[in-house]
Protein backbone atom coordinates (compact mmCIF):
# COMPACT_ATOMS: atom_id res chain seq x y z
CA UNK A 1 0.00 0.00 0.00
CA UNK A 2 1.93 2.97 -0.67
CA UNK A 3 1.82 5.20 2.03
CA UNK A 4 2.40 8.87 2.49
CA UNK A 5 3.32 10.56 5.99
CA UNK A 6 2.54 13.84 7.22
CA UNK A 7 3.98 15.47 10.44
CA UNK A 8 7.68 14.65 10.87
CA UNK A 9 8.18 15.54 14.47
CA UNK A 10 10.04 13.60 17.29
CA UNK A 11 7.03 11.10 16.83
CA UNK A 12 6.51 11.19 13.39
CA UNK A 13 9.51 10.80 11.75
CA UNK A 14 10.37 7.46 13.79
CA UNK A 15 6.83 6.34 12.96
CA UNK A 16 7.62 7.03 9.08
CA UNK A 17 11.13 5.11 9.14
CA UNK A 18 9.45 2.19 10.44
CA UNK A 19 6.69 2.29 7.67
CA UNK A 20 10.08 2.70 4.68
CA UNK A 21 11.34 -0.49 6.57
CA UNK A 22 8.21 -2.04 5.73
CA UNK A 23 8.50 -1.17 2.14
CA UNK A 24 5.34 0.95 2.48
CA UNK A 25 6.71 4.76 2.42
CA UNK A 26 6.03 6.50 -0.49
CA UNK A 27 6.84 10.14 0.73
CA UNK A 28 6.76 12.42 3.17
CA UNK A 29 5.47 16.06 3.69
CA UNK A 30 6.26 18.53 6.76
CA UNK A 31 5.42 22.14 7.97
CA UNK A 32 9.10 22.92 7.57
CA UNK A 33 9.90 21.77 4.61
CA UNK A 34 13.92 21.12 5.10
CA UNK A 35 12.79 18.30 7.55
CA UNK A 36 10.69 16.73 4.68
CA UNK A 37 13.87 16.83 2.37
CA UNK A 38 15.86 15.40 4.86
CA UNK A 39 14.20 12.44 5.63
CA UNK A 40 13.68 11.86 2.20
CA UNK A 41 16.97 11.52 1.07
CA UNK A 42 17.60 9.41 3.84
CA UNK A 43 14.77 7.24 3.11
CA UNK A 44 14.82 7.26 -1.12
CA UNK A 45 11.11 8.95 -0.70
CA UNK A 46 9.49 11.85 -2.59
CA UNK A 47 9.55 14.92 -0.14
CA UNK A 48 5.83 16.39 -1.94
CA UNK A 49 5.39 20.28 -1.79
CA UNK A 50 1.98 20.19 -0.72
CA UNK A 51 -0.46 17.53 1.35
CA UNK A 52 -2.72 17.77 -1.76
CA UNK A 53 0.37 16.77 -3.84
CA UNK A 54 1.29 13.78 -1.01
CA UNK A 55 -2.53 12.57 -1.23
CA UNK A 56 -2.31 12.31 -5.09
CA UNK A 57 0.33 9.54 -5.03
CA UNK A 58 -0.84 7.34 -1.84
CA UNK A 59 -3.30 5.21 -1.16
CA UNK A 60 -2.76 5.83 2.78
CA UNK A 61 -2.09 8.60 4.58
CA UNK A 62 -0.71 9.10 7.97
CA UNK A 63 -0.96 12.69 10.29
CA UNK A 64 0.81 12.72 13.02
CA UNK A 65 1.12 16.44 14.35
CA UNK A 66 0.60 18.39 17.75
CA UNK A 67 -3.22 19.95 18.17
CA UNK A 68 -6.53 19.73 16.57
CA UNK A 69 -6.34 23.46 14.20
CA UNK A 70 -3.39 21.94 12.61
CA UNK A 71 -5.16 18.28 11.94
CA UNK A 72 -8.09 20.61 10.64
CA UNK A 73 -6.14 22.26 8.36
CA UNK A 74 -3.92 19.60 7.07
CA UNK A 75 -6.93 17.69 6.48
CA UNK A 76 -8.40 20.33 4.43
CA UNK A 77 -5.36 20.68 3.08
CA UNK A 78 -4.73 17.18 1.09
CA UNK A 79 -8.80 16.51 0.58
CA UNK A 80 -8.58 17.77 -3.23
CA UNK A 81 -5.75 15.34 -3.42
CA UNK A 82 -7.90 12.09 -2.69
CA UNK A 83 -9.22 9.57 -4.67
CA UNK A 84 -12.30 7.51 -3.63
CA UNK A 85 -11.79 4.35 -1.03
CA UNK A 86 -7.81 6.17 0.21
CA UNK A 87 -7.13 6.20 3.77
CA UNK A 88 -7.04 9.03 5.80
CA UNK A 89 -5.16 7.46 9.25
CA UNK A 90 -5.02 10.29 12.25
CA UNK A 91 -2.45 9.31 14.74
CA UNK A 92 -2.37 13.04 16.41
CA UNK A 93 -3.66 13.16 19.86
CA UNK A 94 -7.25 15.49 19.36
CA UNK A 95 -10.95 15.60 20.79
CA UNK A 96 -13.41 12.89 19.70
CA UNK A 97 -14.86 16.48 17.79
CA UNK A 98 -12.02 17.45 15.65
CA UNK A 99 -11.96 13.72 14.54
CA UNK A 100 -15.49 13.45 13.65
CA UNK A 101 -14.89 16.56 11.66
CA UNK A 102 -12.36 15.99 9.80
CA UNK A 103 -14.23 12.65 9.17
CA UNK A 104 -16.95 14.57 7.52
CA UNK A 105 -14.40 16.35 5.66
CA UNK A 106 -12.87 12.74 3.78
CA UNK A 107 -15.91 11.47 3.32
CA UNK A 108 -17.06 14.31 1.24
CA UNK A 109 -14.26 12.58 -1.12
CA UNK A 110 -14.78 9.47 -1.06
CA UNK A 111 -12.47 8.23 1.26
CA UNK A 112 -12.11 6.93 5.08
CA UNK A 113 -10.97 8.55 8.02
CA UNK A 114 -9.68 6.74 11.50
CA UNK A 115 -8.61 8.41 14.30
CA UNK A 116 -5.71 6.50 15.32
CA UNK A 117 -4.08 8.51 18.60
CA UNK A 118 -0.74 6.38 19.20
CA UNK A 119 0.81 5.68 23.06
CA UNK A 120 4.35 4.49 24.03
CA UNK A 121 6.38 7.54 23.83
CA UNK A 122 9.21 8.43 21.20
CA UNK A 123 10.72 4.97 22.50
CA UNK A 124 8.03 3.37 21.55
CA UNK A 125 7.82 4.96 17.46
CA UNK A 126 11.21 4.50 17.08
CA UNK A 127 10.85 0.93 17.96
CA UNK A 128 7.86 0.12 16.35
CA UNK A 129 6.09 -0.72 19.74
CA UNK A 130 3.34 1.56 19.93
CA UNK A 131 -0.40 1.20 21.16
CA UNK A 132 -2.63 2.14 18.61
CA UNK A 133 -6.01 3.01 19.32
CA UNK A 134 -8.52 3.18 16.07
CA UNK A 135 -11.75 4.81 15.76
CA UNK A 136 -14.03 4.60 12.62
CA UNK A 137 -15.64 2.09 10.32
CA UNK A 138 -14.87 -1.66 10.80
CA UNK A 139 -13.94 -2.09 7.36
CA UNK A 140 -11.28 0.62 6.36
CA UNK A 141 -9.95 -0.53 10.05
CA UNK A 142 -9.27 -4.21 8.04
CA UNK A 143 -7.41 -2.24 5.09
CA UNK A 144 -5.45 0.30 7.56
CA UNK A 145 -3.96 -2.80 9.45
CA UNK A 146 -0.87 -3.39 7.41
CA UNK A 147 -0.07 0.07 7.89
CA UNK A 148 -1.05 0.70 11.61
CA UNK A 149 1.03 -2.82 12.40
CA UNK A 150 4.15 -0.93 10.57
CA UNK A 151 4.47 1.37 13.42
CA UNK A 152 2.86 -0.43 16.74
CA UNK A 153 2.79 -3.61 18.33
CA UNK A 154 -0.61 -3.22 20.11
CA UNK A 155 -3.21 -2.31 17.12
CA UNK A 156 -7.02 -2.54 18.28
CA UNK A 157 -10.54 -0.81 16.84
CA UNK A 158 -12.83 0.91 19.64
CA UNK A 159 -15.84 1.76 17.53
CA UNK A 160 -16.88 4.39 15.43
CA UNK A 161 -15.01 7.52 14.85
CA UNK A 162 -14.03 9.62 17.72
CA UNK A 163 -13.99 6.18 19.73
CA UNK A 164 -9.62 6.09 19.11
CA UNK A 165 -9.51 9.30 20.84
CA UNK A 166 -11.65 8.88 23.59
CA UNK A 167 -9.36 5.54 24.48
CA UNK A 168 -6.22 7.92 24.04
CA UNK A 169 -8.01 10.46 26.39
CA UNK A 170 -8.27 7.56 28.98
CA UNK A 171 -4.44 6.83 28.61
CA UNK A 172 -3.70 10.16 29.19
CA UNK A 173 -5.54 10.78 32.50
CA UNK A 174 -4.01 7.29 33.72
CA UNK A 175 -0.40 8.75 32.69
CA UNK A 176 -1.13 12.19 34.60
CA UNK A 177 -1.89 10.16 37.62
CA UNK A 178 0.89 7.65 37.46
CA UNK A 179 3.68 10.36 36.66
CA UNK A 180 2.30 12.52 39.63
CA UNK A 181 2.20 9.55 41.69
CA UNK A 182 6.01 8.74 40.89
CA UNK A 183 7.40 12.42 41.12
CA UNK A 184 6.15 12.16 44.61
CA UNK A 185 7.31 8.39 45.43
CA UNK A 186 10.70 9.73 44.25
CA UNK A 187 10.61 12.91 45.98
CA UNK A 188 9.94 10.75 49.19
CA UNK A 189 12.31 8.09 48.73
CA UNK A 190 15.02 11.07 48.44
CA UNK A 191 14.41 13.01 51.45
CA UNK A 192 14.52 9.46 53.67
CA UNK A 193 18.13 9.49 51.90
CA UNK A 194 16.93 6.03 50.58
CA UNK A 195 19.74 5.00 47.41
CA UNK A 196 17.54 5.95 44.42
CA UNK A 197 19.10 3.76 41.86
CA UNK A 198 18.68 0.62 44.13
CA UNK A 199 15.08 1.76 44.62
CA UNK A 200 13.95 2.16 41.18
CA UNK A 201 15.25 -1.41 40.68
CA UNK A 202 13.70 -2.76 43.29
CA UNK A 203 10.31 -1.75 43.19
CA UNK A 204 10.37 -1.68 39.05
CA UNK A 205 9.89 -5.52 39.90
CA UNK A 206 7.07 -4.55 42.43
CA UNK A 207 2.98 -4.52 42.51
CA UNK A 208 3.61 -0.30 42.61
CA UNK A 209 5.68 -0.54 39.13
CA UNK A 210 4.58 1.06 35.79
CA UNK A 211 6.49 2.19 32.37
CA UNK A 212 6.84 5.43 33.66
CA UNK A 213 8.34 4.01 37.05
CA UNK A 214 10.68 2.15 35.61
CA UNK A 215 11.68 4.29 32.43
CA UNK A 216 11.55 7.45 34.05
CA UNK A 217 12.37 7.80 37.88
CA UNK A 218 16.00 7.36 36.69
CA UNK A 219 15.21 10.99 34.87
CA UNK A 220 14.38 11.84 38.67
CA UNK A 221 17.53 10.18 40.08
CA UNK A 222 19.19 12.31 37.53
CA UNK A 223 17.58 15.33 37.94
CA UNK A 224 17.63 15.61 33.83
CA UNK A 225 14.24 15.53 31.72
CA UNK A 226 15.16 15.16 28.19
CA UNK A 227 11.90 15.46 26.20
CA UNK A 228 10.48 12.13 25.54
CA UNK A 229 6.52 13.47 25.87
CA UNK A 230 6.94 16.99 26.57
CA UNK A 231 4.50 18.67 29.36
CA UNK A 232 3.49 21.37 26.61
CA UNK A 233 1.63 18.08 24.89
CA UNK A 234 0.29 16.62 27.52
CA UNK A 235 -1.28 19.81 28.79
CA UNK A 236 -2.53 20.11 25.21
CA UNK A 237 -4.27 16.75 26.10
CA UNK A 238 -5.10 16.81 29.24
CA UNK A 239 -7.12 20.19 28.42
CA UNK A 240 -8.88 17.81 25.81
CA UNK A 241 -9.50 15.27 28.46
CA UNK A 242 -10.72 18.11 31.01
CA UNK A 243 -13.15 19.36 28.27
CA UNK A 244 -14.98 15.68 27.14
CA UNK A 245 -15.34 15.12 30.87
CA UNK A 246 -17.17 18.99 31.06
CA UNK A 247 -19.62 17.46 28.50
CA UNK A 248 -20.24 15.28 30.82
CA UNK A 249 -20.58 17.67 33.72
CA UNK A 250 -17.64 16.57 35.58
CA UNK A 251 -14.25 17.66 36.81
CA UNK A 252 -11.54 15.21 36.89
CA UNK A 253 -9.51 16.27 40.54
CA UNK A 254 -6.41 14.42 38.93
CA UNK A 255 -6.72 16.45 35.30
CA UNK A 256 -6.94 19.26 37.16
CA UNK A 257 -4.20 19.07 39.60
CA UNK A 258 -1.77 18.04 37.08
CA UNK A 259 -2.91 20.81 34.70
CA UNK A 260 -2.11 23.45 37.29
CA UNK A 261 0.84 21.51 37.81
CA UNK A 262 2.20 21.64 34.26
CA UNK A 263 0.92 25.64 34.40
CA UNK A 264 3.66 26.29 36.79
CA UNK A 265 6.33 24.23 35.07
CA UNK A 266 5.87 25.99 31.61
CA UNK A 267 5.77 29.42 33.44
CA UNK A 268 9.19 28.77 34.76
CA UNK A 269 10.64 27.88 31.31
CA UNK A 270 9.94 23.49 31.75
CA UNK A 271 7.53 23.09 29.11
CA UNK A 272 9.70 21.04 26.71
CA UNK A 273 11.13 18.57 29.37
CA UNK A 274 9.63 15.13 29.67
CA UNK A 275 6.17 15.14 31.91
CA UNK A 276 9.06 13.56 34.57
CA UNK A 277 10.08 16.74 35.48
CA UNK A 278 6.82 17.53 37.77
CA UNK A 279 9.04 15.73 40.15
CA UNK A 280 10.79 19.34 40.50
CA UNK A 281 7.07 20.25 42.09
CA UNK A 282 7.65 17.16 44.67
CA UNK A 283 10.89 17.68 45.46
CA UNK A 284 9.99 21.36 46.73
CA UNK A 285 7.75 20.31 48.98
CA UNK A 286 10.29 18.61 50.86
CA UNK A 287 12.81 21.51 50.21
CA UNK A 288 10.43 24.17 51.26
CA UNK A 289 8.82 22.42 54.63
CA UNK A 290 8.73 23.96 57.85
CA UNK A 291 11.59 22.81 59.43
CA UNK A 292 11.40 20.06 62.02
CA UNK A 293 13.54 19.12 65.31
CA UNK A 294 14.28 15.51 65.57
CA UNK A 295 12.24 13.60 68.44
CA UNK A 296 13.44 14.36 72.01
CA UNK A 297 14.15 10.69 71.63
CA UNK A 298 16.61 10.72 69.40
CA UNK A 299 18.49 14.16 70.58
CA UNK A 300 18.76 12.48 74.09
CA UNK A 301 20.40 9.72 72.04
CA UNK A 302 22.66 11.65 70.05
CA UNK A 303 23.43 13.77 73.44
CA UNK A 304 24.40 10.48 75.18
CA UNK A 305 26.80 9.10 71.83
CA UNK A 306 28.85 12.09 71.55
CA UNK A 307 32.11 12.63 72.22
CA UNK A 308 33.75 15.70 70.31
CA UNK A 309 31.66 18.99 70.09
CA UNK A 310 33.02 21.18 67.56
CA UNK A 311 31.93 24.74 68.85
CA UNK A 312 31.43 27.36 65.61
CA UNK A 313 31.83 31.06 66.85
CA UNK A 314 33.22 30.07 70.04
CA UNK A 315 33.84 33.67 71.94
CA UNK A 316 36.63 33.94 75.00
CA UNK A 317 34.60 36.51 76.73
CA UNK A 318 33.67 34.44 79.61
CA UNK A 319 30.42 37.03 79.77
CA UNK A 320 29.21 35.58 76.31
CA UNK A 321 26.46 32.58 75.90
CA UNK A 322 28.67 30.71 73.82
CA UNK A 323 31.17 30.96 76.37
CA UNK A 324 29.41 29.43 79.08
CA UNK A 325 27.25 26.80 77.37
CA UNK A 326 30.67 25.59 76.49
CA UNK A 327 31.96 25.92 79.71
CA UNK A 328 29.03 23.08 81.00
CA UNK A 329 29.31 21.13 78.39
CA UNK A 330 32.92 20.54 79.05
CA UNK A 331 31.23 19.59 82.63
CA UNK A 332 29.62 16.96 81.05
CA UNK A 333 32.54 15.21 79.93
CA UNK A 334 32.31 16.31 75.87
CA UNK A 335 35.63 17.72 74.28
CA UNK A 336 35.40 21.07 73.22
CA UNK A 337 36.97 22.57 70.02
CA UNK A 338 36.81 26.07 68.88
CA UNK A 339 36.59 27.18 65.85
CA UNK A 340 37.23 30.76 65.78
CA UNK A 341 39.90 32.76 63.69
CA UNK A 342 39.77 35.47 66.49
CA UNK A 343 41.82 33.22 69.69
CA UNK A 344 44.60 31.19 69.97
CA UNK A 345 43.11 29.01 72.99
CA UNK A 346 39.84 29.05 74.83
CA UNK A 347 38.91 26.89 77.56
CA UNK A 348 42.34 25.23 77.23
CA UNK A 349 41.49 24.10 73.98
CA UNK A 350 43.48 25.17 71.17
CA UNK A 351 41.64 27.35 68.72
CA UNK A 352 41.39 26.56 64.92
CA UNK A 353 40.48 28.83 61.85
CA UNK A 354 37.62 26.80 59.95
CA UNK A 355 36.16 23.42 60.23
CA UNK A 356 38.31 22.70 57.32
CA UNK A 357 40.86 22.43 60.14
CA UNK A 358 39.59 20.69 63.06
CA UNK A 359 41.48 17.68 61.86
CA UNK A 360 44.48 19.79 63.19
CA UNK A 361 43.55 19.39 66.70
CA UNK A 362 41.87 15.55 66.78
CA UNK A 363 43.72 12.97 68.69
CA UNK A 364 44.49 9.48 67.14
CA UNK A 365 41.30 7.71 66.41
CA UNK A 366 38.85 10.71 67.60
CA UNK A 367 36.19 12.50 65.32
CA UNK A 368 33.89 15.69 65.56
CA UNK A 369 30.91 14.31 66.49
CA UNK A 370 28.76 17.39 66.95
CA UNK A 371 29.13 20.86 65.10
CA UNK A 372 27.45 23.46 67.66
CA UNK A 373 27.00 26.86 65.43
CA UNK A 374 27.00 30.37 67.24
CA UNK A 375 27.08 32.50 64.09
CA UNK A 376 24.84 35.12 63.14
CA UNK A 377 22.05 34.05 61.06
CA UNK A 378 23.60 35.70 57.18
CA UNK A 379 26.75 33.00 58.16
CA UNK A 380 24.86 30.38 59.00
CA UNK A 381 24.48 29.04 55.31
CA UNK A 382 28.59 28.86 55.08
CA UNK A 383 28.48 27.24 57.91
CA UNK A 384 26.33 24.18 56.98
CA UNK A 385 27.78 24.19 53.43
CA UNK A 386 31.22 23.37 55.16
CA UNK A 387 29.75 20.59 57.32
CA UNK A 388 28.03 19.04 53.91
CA UNK A 389 31.37 19.16 51.96
CA UNK A 390 33.32 17.27 54.92
CA UNK A 391 30.09 14.76 55.56
CA UNK A 392 30.00 16.01 59.77
CA UNK A 393 27.20 13.77 61.25
CA UNK A 394 25.49 16.49 62.80
CA UNK A 395 24.91 19.82 63.32
CA UNK A 396 23.24 22.29 66.54
CA UNK A 397 22.07 25.61 65.41
CA UNK A 398 21.59 27.12 68.96
CA UNK A 399 19.01 29.55 70.44
CA UNK A 400 18.80 32.75 67.73
CA UNK A 401 20.70 31.23 64.50
CA UNK A 402 17.51 30.59 62.66
CA UNK A 403 17.82 29.20 58.98
CA UNK A 404 15.55 26.94 57.97
CA UNK A 405 16.43 26.99 54.31
CA UNK A 406 20.00 25.76 55.59
CA UNK A 407 18.95 23.50 58.33
CA UNK A 408 16.58 21.73 55.53
CA UNK A 409 19.49 21.49 53.35
CA UNK A 410 21.54 19.98 56.18
CA UNK A 411 19.26 17.49 56.83
CA UNK A 412 18.61 16.28 52.68
CA UNK A 413 22.52 15.74 52.92
CA UNK A 414 21.97 13.36 55.86
CA UNK A 415 23.27 15.73 58.30
CA UNK A 416 21.35 15.02 61.99
CA UNK A 417 19.90 18.61 62.60
CA UNK A 418 18.89 20.91 65.22
CA UNK A 419 17.97 24.02 65.31
CA UNK A 420 17.15 26.60 67.65
CA UNK A 421 18.09 25.10 70.80
CA UNK A 422 20.49 24.76 73.17
CA UNK A 423 22.76 21.94 73.52
CA UNK A 424 23.70 22.78 76.84
CA UNK A 425 20.02 22.64 78.36
CA UNK A 426 19.06 19.48 76.27
CA UNK A 427 21.81 17.67 77.57
CA UNK A 428 21.25 19.14 81.26
CA UNK A 429 17.93 17.94 80.91
CA UNK A 430 18.87 14.32 80.35
CA UNK A 431 20.63 13.86 84.20
CA UNK A 432 24.27 12.94 84.96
Amino acid sequence: MRTGFLGLGAMGAPMARNLHKAGMLQGVWNRSADRASGLAQELRCSAAATPEALARDCDALVLCVSADTDVLEVVRALAPGLKPGTLVIDCSTVSADTARTAGALVAARGASFLDCPVSGGVEGAQKGTLAIMCGGDEAAFERAKPVLEAMGRTVRWFGPQGAGQATKATNQIMCAGIIRAVGEAMAFARAQHLPLERVVETLGQGAGSSWYFVNRAPYMVRGSFPAGFRVRLHEKDLRICRDMAAASGVALPVVEDVLREYAELIRRGHGDEDISSIHRLKQELFEQAPFTNPSPDAIAALLRRIRTIAVVGLSNDPSRPSHGVARQLQRFGYRIIPVTPTAEEILGERCVPSLERVGDVLKPGEQVDLVDVFRRPEHVAAVVDGCIRLGLPALWLQDGVVDEAAARRARAAGIFTVMDRCVYRDRAALGA
